[in-house]
């Protein structure tokens, strides 16, 4: 496996994952007993309904009172084909289905609300996004930094995180940065981040998608290492061999959005026969199963369907939620419909784990060390915008101080802006969208909130904003023999610096929206008519009069006139000119109409447009969650 060659802190070696344990072992002891209030589980879902609007007006039912149970210290198996309802089940159990549910679970015997079943429930998707440019050690520790209360000090964090890494096997890849990583081991990874806490319910999609039969049974065995500790552990699944399926410990199987057993392993073929479904001898299991669901065998589903309706009315729970059912047909029963205002002593006043400022403290560290390993974001970005700075700086060689070559010093200021624009707003249509999908997760999860991630995301981008388009400037400006006036040039730097946060903005806006594909269509397209209506293409009194109100919203049009002013303004020197040719600053800009608006009023303008897109952005994201909640 790869090393990573930049992770030089040798803090935690793979050789010290076998430390003393005596000074914090209470600690870990109150780890593995859920000490942060979490207990052993025992889940009860009664005729669970959730249905998807297709058509306006027409609902497809997904799944169809649905009842069940999970156990704690087992491993259960969602069984069923494709379209079967697994994942709807999966996500309605973590809480991410709340409006068109309807039914009722029950936890340990009594109801409980959305938020209490949320906190004591962890959710890996089939597609867990990772940040990439993290190692093993890196993700992990700061998971643990996010999760784990005050209580555990990073000598504690440190411990609980190598007992994690040695129950998964990750001890040769401690040191690999994510993106390198195995298939398998992504996936014992993704399980590490969420038993940090040690859950007391642990929800798994296709935990085996995209793994081979190795890496599958790696997967499988530890989870089922993990439900022996008291944990109650649901995991969808949709075709396993023999060897996986005898690792279960519970089945349930799926079809057509209705229950058809709910039991021990060992219990189906008996419960398939009393059905009139004679399995083989020596014939896998999961596939018999899913050939009778399927109706690929000859038989009656009605019958197995009422075999399980009739176990489950043995459940104390089940007819008292019937009877709710028929009596509320026409109105949807949400889940935790009678709790939801009411107090539980079981939720902490504070949703997340540590306080906002070690949020920051934590997302800042990790955003820096991703910024300073991201070869297309950061290195390349910024050795593009030097190598651009020398090619204009000889290409157009001291044309600021000729009145000759104004037309074509005017043209490379047009190119600087255009350059800082793209060179920044497309690597981060490319870059997010995988950034986008680890914080939709891990806010979801209740790692840190909305806004504390958002100042994170500004505040760490500042530096490279305000790199990369003075080291462009600098050359430029004196390669180019713009005038030599600290006024001018800080001018020139402020229009630059503004003109870069906004490009990325954008990129970020696109690529938070969007995926990749559409991103990076999109950035062009949608700014073609703001650098047509710059004022450099057409001089504003050439205009037609009812598309001006493009010029008046385009951002390149106050960028390019707020560097023109800064350069060719206030009364600036006459050039070196030839008989022929002389011509003054002034007229420069009065040619091009402009000053058309104040120096002030175009920072003002590309500020505002910041401003809007970072609400974007913001909003964007809140949108992210909430898509991710329904």
């Amino acid at each position: 496996m790869d090393q990573s060659p930049e992770n030089s802190d040798e803090a935690l070696k793979t050789e010290q994952c076998e430390v003393d344990l005596a000074p914090y072992q209470k600690l870990l002891t109150e780890n593995n007993e859920n000490s942060d209030g979490n207990k052993q589980m025992s889940i009860e879902f009664v005729n669970l309904k959730y249905s998807v609007e297709c058509k306006k007006g027409n609902f497809k039912d997904i799944l169809r009172e649905v009842s069940g149970r999970f156990l704690p210290g087992r491993l259960t198996a969602i069984l069923g084909p494709s379209g079967a309802g697994k994942t709807s089940l999966l996500n309605i159990l973590a809480g991410r289905k709340k409006i068109e549910s309807q039914g009722c679970i029950i936890v340990n015997g009594m109801k409980i609300s959305y938020q209490t079943l949320q906190k004591h429930c962890c959710y890996i998707p089939q597609e867990f996004a990772l940040m990439p440019l993290l190692t093993v050690k890196e993700t992990l520790l700061i998971a643990a930094e996010l999760k784990l209360n005050n209580t555990y000090d990073a000598r504690a964090r440190e411990l609980i995180v190598n007992e994690i890494v040695n129950k998964l096997n990750l001890n040769e890849c401690w040191n690999s940065i994510v993106q390198r990583l195995s298939g398998g081991e992504k996936k014992r990874l993704s399980i590490g981040l969420e038993v940090i806490t040690s859950p007391s319910v642990l929800l798994l999609d296709e935990p085996t998608s995209g793994l081979d039969s190795v890496s599958s049974k790696q997967v499988i065995e530890l989870l089922h290492s993990l439900a022996q500790t008291g944990c109650t552990i649901i995991c969808s699944i949709h075709q396993p061999s023999s060897q996986l399926f005898s690792l279960f410990d519970d089945i349930i199987i799926l079809g057509q959005g209705k229950c058809y057993y709910c039991g021990p392993r060992d219990n189906i073929v008996d419960t398939f026969s009393e059905a009139g479904f004679i399995c083989p001898n020596f014939y896998n299991i999961a596939e018999f199963v899913l050939e009778v669901i399927t109706e690929r065998r000859a038989g009656d589903l009605s019958i197995l369907e009422k075999l399980h309706t009739n176990k489950e009315r043995e459940n104390i729970f089940y007819d008292e939620t019937v009877k709710n059912n028929k009596n509320n047909e026409n109105r949807k029963l949400f889940i935790f419909k009678n709790l939801e205002n009411e107090k539980d002593s079981n939720v902490e006043s504070r949703r997340y784990a540590v306080s906002n400022w070690v949020q920051l403290k934590v997302l800042l560290r990790r955003s820096f060390i991703c910024i300073r390993r991201d070869n297309t974001l950061t290195k390349l970005r910024y050795t593009t915008h030097l190598v651009v700075a020398l090619l204009l700086g000889i290409v157009f060689y001291k044309f600021g101080e000729v009145s000759t070559k104004i037309q074509s010093n005017i043209a490379c200021i047009f190119f600087i802006l255009l350059f800082l624009f793209f060179a920044n707003s497309m690597p981060a249509v490319q870059m997010f969208p995988t950034e986008t999908a680890v914080f939709v997760r891990e806010n979801s999860n209740n790692w840190y909130s909305l806004h504390v991630y958002y100042i994170s995301k500004v505040v760490s981008d500042l530096p490279l904003q305000i790199l990369c388009p003075t080291s462009l400037l600098l050359i430029v400006y004196y390669l180019t023999g713009q005038p030599c006036e600290v006024t001018r040039f800080v001018q020139s730097w402020i229009i630059c610096v503004l003109f870069t946060i906004l490009a990325q903005s954008m990129g970020i806006v696109t690529g938070a929206a969007f995926n990749t594909d559409i991103g990076m269509f999109l950035i062009p397209a949608l700014n073609i008519p703001m650098f047509l209506f710059s004022g450099f293409f057409l001089k504003f009194s050439e205009m037609p009069y009812y598309f001006r109100f493009i010029s008046e919203l385009s951002y390149f049009r106050y960028a390019f006139e707020g560097i023109l002013q800064a350069i060719y303004g206030s009364n600036r020197r006459i050039f070196n000119c030839t008989v022929e040719m002389c011509i003054t600053p002034g007229r420069i800009l009065s040619q091009l109409n402009m000053p058309s608006v104040t120096y002030l009023t175009t920072n003002l303008a590309l500020i505002a447009w910041t401003v809007v897109l970072h609400f974007t952005i913001y909003f964007v994201l809140r949108w992210k969650l909430y898509i991710a909640a329904k």
